[in-house]
């Protein structure tokens, strides 16, 4: 599992095993993750799964103490 990586881990760490999951995302965003691969000599999968990671640290932390409903 690859919930541990960040920004900062790109470049250093082992590979593992992935599932896929097709999204649409606008032309330009998927532009700006190829060239993030590109400058950090990854794939797009790690630049994606990387930026999940760190967005969901931020919204833990941005959410800490808020009580969401339960879905039903």
């Amino acid at each position: 599992m690859r919930s541990g990586l960040r920004i900062v881990d790109l470049k250093r760490r082992p590979a593992t095993a992935t599932r896929l999951m097709n999204v649409k995302i606008p032309a330009a965003l998927s532009d700006a993750i190829d060239r993030l691969a590109g400058e950090f000599g990854t794939s797009k999968t790690e630049v994606v799964v990387a930026l999940l990671n760190t967005g969901l640290d931020i919204a833990g932390t941005k959410l800490k103490g808020l009580h969401l409903p339960k879905s039903k």
